[in-house]
């Protein structure tokens, strides 16, 4: 079924789109929820003021993903980044 080119283009759009997803809406809420996540960073150890580069890391490396620009190394960085993320303090 995916030997079809315009099909396996679709699919891949739709997968880059939906993993772009997770990242540009957590940027987004970021920035509509700007000072309660700093509140949350600092009290986990992180300074506030990291939080625009994650704001522009989230947003920008999930557009990117989606319009396909560079897309191994900014899957890449948002893997170390959510790697990053996730590992307890």
């Amino acid at each position: 079924m995916l030997n079809n080119p315009a099909l396996s283009d679709a699919a891949k759009l739709v997968g880059r789109i939906l993993l772009a997803l997770m990242f540009v809406l957590g940027g987004w809420s970021k920035i509509s929820g700007y000072a309660g996540t700093q509140t949350y960073m600092a009290s986990a150890g992180v300074p506030g003021l990291l939080l625009p580069l994650v704001i522009i890391v989230e947003l920008i490396g999930g557009l990117m993903i989606v319009i396909g620009f560079k897309t191994r190394l900014v899957a890449l960085a948002l893997f170390g980044f959510t790697i990053a993320a996730s590992v307890p303090t």
